[in-house]
């Protein structure tokens, strides 16, 4: 797999730490050994979530097996690193307020994401231990911010050392770490093999709630900078072809126009690599064509508009200086670039042809890369199938042109992927309000 290409767009402030690991895939995970701060604060988070639950320290320290006083530390605690309060004291107890009760819900949902993983990672194997609620948990509430960092750290790039280097740390502080967290949750995580330290069956099911955890830590710091008198903000959207030339761009332009404090990161790839990164919580979003069959249960598409595919051709083909408008059949003479299989723009393409009552043109290339497609286009007599408005400049300069041939069946719904457990942070949601305001402007003529 090609190795992603990422594009940090900032204003006003440094990128935030992300990285494009050798493996192909953009980490969200923390990429040296300072954690954040509410990650470094997680075991006080479940004080805090406790605190919520229960309506009353008291409750929660039983709850906890803890002190009264342990427990309104822990919280103390959390504020004195945050700077503002998250409760009102009263005679009545801890009352939440508007920042503690963000807070909240965010250190609530990234718990719940720990203990899943727990239980996940005691269903991929045969093992009989406990796999249950109160042992997940447990988890959720002991394991070492340190712990989870190195398994990331690992687990993305399969190697000790290297997880040591990215995380500004030695070797065996690593190794202390993963044993620690194997010990912990009483399963055996890695395989060291010549080529490197891979992953368990039960170490892939925890990765994914793990990440997810932490995202939602991350989000949660970016929501209560406001709370401190700051502005801050993150997003991170996977963009595929269509989206990454003409509508993410106009997006971000207005976001960041509208919000200049915010930070935005562009991660491309394929379908199913970005979809991995969107499950694990490295990207916020997929922005693209929608797929229309075998969508996977756990992500949610939005349509933003119906966009229509033609055939495009260099100015020059042949096809367009004959005198006379070509039919399909005719044009399915010529060598074509055809989309990657299991692509919806593969989808169109195959449907356009047999509507016709027509085989699939010869292909010897297929590819999905704008500027590949449009290269290969402008250098030779093959033709494609495109959308006109990833084409708008080379429609304009008369470098390639749409073959005037009628088509059936050349529609693709355009929009955008999340998870469907997913909670957006403030700054994703605001770019896709931007994509949402955007998306008549992308229709055209048919």
């Amino acid at each position: 797999m090609a190795i992603d290409t990422a594009i940090s767009l900032t204003t006003g402030r440094p990128a935030p730490r992300l990285a494009c690991h050798e493996r192909g895939t953009w980490s969200r995970a923390p990429q040296s050994n300072e954690a954040t701060l509410l990650v470094r604060k997680l075991r006080g988070l479940r004080a805090m979530v406790a605190v919520l639950e229960c309506d009353s320290v008291a409750r929660a320290a039983r709850m906890l097996h803890l002190s009264q006083s342990a427990v309104a530390r822990s919280i103390s605690d959390i504020e004195a690193e945050l700077g503002f309060p998250l409760f009102h004291r009263s005679a009545r107890g801890l009352i939440p307020n508007a920042a503690g009760q963000r807070l909240g819900v965010r250190a609530t949902r990234a718990l719940a994401e720990l203990a899943n993983g727990y239980r996940e990672a005691f269903a991929a194997t045969a093992s009989q231990a406990d796999g249950g609620a109160r042992a997940a948990s447990r988890f959720a509430a002991v394991v070492a911010p340190q712990q989870l960092t190195s398994f990331i750290a690992v687990a993305e790039l399969g190697s000790g050392p290297l997880a040591a280097t990215r995380l500004q740390c030695s070797q065996p502080t690593i190794q202390r770490n993963l044993d620690q967290l194997e010990d912990l949750i009483g399963i055996k995580l890695f395989r060291r093999t010549p080529r490197g330290t891979r992953l368990t069956d039960e170490a892939i099911a925890l990765l994914g709630p793990v990440k997810r955890a932490l995202a939602e830590l991350a989000i949660a710091e970016d929501e209560l900078a406001p709370f401190g008198g700051r502005q801050q903000g993150t997003v991170i959207v996977a963009a595929l072809p269509l989206s990454s030339g003409f509508l993410l761009p106009k997006a971000i332009d207005s976001l960041l126009h509208k919000s200049p404090y915010l930070t935005v990161t562009v991660v491309d790839g394929t379908y199913e690599a970005l979809v991995r990164q969107l499950r694990q919580a490295d990207v916020d979003m997929i922005v693209g064509a929608l797929r229309a069959n075998d969508v996977p249960p756990d992500i949610r598409q939005e349509a933003l508009f119906e966009d229509h595919l033609s055939v495009v051709a260099r100015a020059d083909h042949p096809c367009l200086t004959s005198g006379k408008t070509p039919t399909l059949a005719e044009l399915a003479e010529y060598g074509w670039v055809s989309p990657l299989p299991c692509t919806p723009a593969r989808g169109v393409f195959e449907r356009v042809f047999h509507a016709e009552g027509l085989a699939l043109p010869h292909t010897q290339v297929h590819a999905s890369s704008s500027p590949v497609v449009r290269g290969l286009l402008s250098s030779s007599e093959r033709l494609a199938l495109l959308s006109p408005v990833q084409i708008t400049s080379e429609l304009r300069t008369g470098e390639l042109a749409v073959v005037p041939v009628p088509l059936q069946h050349a529609r693709r719904s355009i929009g955008v992927a999340t998870r469907r457990d997913g909670l957006l942070s403030p700054a994703a949601e605001q770019l896709l309000d931007e994509l949402r305001a955007l998306a008549p402007t992308m229709q055209h003529p048919t």
